[in-house]
């Protein structure tokens, strides 16, 4: 069952290790701010936007505050998830449709995060919450 990804966002900024995706299938903690720099910041505003399009996330690696919303639109035609490693999200997003989220910042801490698509594995990237 997929749970309500009331704000994914926030709590996965916070020292984004690497742009690539790693198979750990893990979080790894790094308790220190910031991303890199081939990695985008989207920390300022109240919500940022993930956008799923060819089988890719855009961004596949950022760095976001924890008391931020995020919007995930899906321009493929088939479902995708976005779950992140260690955590509860878990958000699965129909083809065509955008899911927008609330500020969850209890959901998760702040540290570096793998995400993916359950659905399509091939489908990974990294999050830095601050």
């Amino acid at each position: 069952m997929r749970r309500p990804m009331l704000v994914f966002v926030a709590v996965l900024a916070m020292g984004l290790v690497a742009c690539s995706s790693n198979d750990d299938g893990g979080a790894s903690a790094s308790p220190t701010g910031g991303g890199t720099a081939d990695c985008p910041d989207l920390t300022s505003g109240d919500t940022f936007t993930i956008t799923i399009e060819g089988l890719a996330f855009q961004p596949d690696c950022f760095t976001a505050r924890a008391a931020q919303g995020i919007t995930i639109v899906n321009k493929d035609s088939v479902p995708h998830t976005f779950t992140i490693d260690g955590t509860q999200i878990d958000v699965e997003i129909a083809g065509g449709e955008t899911f927008n989220g609330e500020p969850a910042s209890e959901v998760v801490a702040p540290g570096t995060y793998d995400f993916r698509c359950t659905i399509h594995p091939q489908m990974t990237g990294t999050i830095t919450v601050e």
